[in-house]
């Protein structure tokens, strides 16, 4: 393994946090130890994603008047933002870029609604080509008084849109046209009260879903694009603490997936199970893992390792994960304020 980049997004004192918004490190591959190169002010980056071919990045900016900022990343690790927009709604806190790179769409917490904007040849936003508000609400007084859209997610395509709607437990999904707009609405109602977080397929037919409210894992198929239906459910932490179930990621060969659990602060690993089993196979626990490090609230994986952003204890801890049973074991850790969001930057 080379050495290689790792970028944080940070809540920022504008957001809540204590963090620079973007930090950019060096890792060594054989220690996991993070060298500092650079920051840079992005107010509340608490979720990045990459453009496919190009270096730029793209963040959210989690405040009330939300936005969407553009950055740029030289292979030294010097980042450069290349421009900002309003996102068109209120607490962005996840953004997708389609696989074409010509389109950026952005889930609003705050205001429940889908935003979409057109990328140029440079990887700079252009203008907002739509927004979709979603509407309703669910049994949960405090939480699910209004739509919250938490994620939006694409399939392999990218023309079809999925909005994982906090709020009204409800997966909505939209057709995205050539030219950035969101049509053909449906909805997909999941159990009442649960608050679905986040949503990964896993390629043959089937889903899965952490559910915030209820903290725990829920096993879907997808008979047709869009249509969901619930398998099973597990709960995401076996420990006594109320659980805010938080990042969801499947691993590169589809045997395990990983939940982190806040409240509990722990990462569970999930035995998934496989195609041969059928579609409705439900994930088993193969272990939960203590981080000790407060409020994991995202995590990333990447060759072997599993990078976890504990956000209340301002630390980022590195794991090593076993390639057979997939369980992870610490390797290092590194201070950052208040981080949010972790990613390993790729190689262009």
């Amino acid at each position: 393994m080379a050495d290689r980049l790792i970028c944080v997004g940070s809540y920022t004192p504008d957001s809540g946090g204590s963090g620079a918004g973007l930090t950019v490190f060096r890792e060594d591959a054989d220690s996991g130890a993070l060298t500092l190169l650079a920051e840079l002010d992005l107010p509340g980056a608490s979720w990045l994603a990459w453009h496919p071919r190009l270096p730029v990045g793209y963040a959210v900016n989690e405040l009330e008047k939300g936005g969407v900022t553009a950055f740029s990343l030289a292979q030294d690790g010097t980042p450069r933002v290349l421009g900002r927009v309003d996102s068109g709604g209120s607490a962005p806190c996840h953004l997708v870029v389609t696989p074409d790179g010509r389109h950026v769409v952005v889930a609003h917490y705050g205001s429940g609604s889908a935003a979409v904007f057109a990328v140029d040849e440079e990887g700079r936003l252009q203008e907002r080509t739509d927004l979709a508000v979603l509407s309703g609400s669910g049994p949960h007084r405090e939480r699910q008084e209004a739509p919250h859209a938490h994620m939006v997610v694409l399939d392999a395509s990218g023309s079809l849109v999925t909005v994982v709607d906090l709020g009204t437990d409800t997966l909505w999904s939209f057709s995205l046209t050539p030219d950035g707009r969101l049509v053909d609405r449906t909805a997909a109602m999941l159990p009442a009260g649960c608050g679905p977080r986040q949503l990964v397929r896993d390629g043959a037919g089937r889903a899965y879903l952490v559910a915030e409210l209820t903290g725990e894992l829920i096993a879907l198929r997808e008979p047709a694009p869009g249509a969901f239906e619930v398998v099973a459910s597990v709960p995401a932490s076996g420990r006594p603490e109320e659980n805010a179930g938080a990042q969801l990621t499947l691993g590169a060969d589809g045997r395990f997936g990983y939940v982190s659990n806040r409240g509990p602060d722990t990462v569970t690993v999930f035995a998934l199970p496989p195609e041969a089993a059928g579609r409705d196979a439900a994930p088993e626990v193969a272990g939960e893992y203590v981080l000790d490090a407060a409020w994991p609230r995202h995590f990333a994986l990447d060759g072997g390792r599993l990078y976890a952003a504990g956000q209340f204890d301002d630390v980022l801890v590195t794991l090593d994960l076993d390639p057979a049973t997939g369980l992870p074991t610490e390797r290092a850790r590194q201070s950052v304020a208040s981080p949010a969001f972790v990613t390993v930057v790729p190689e262009r």
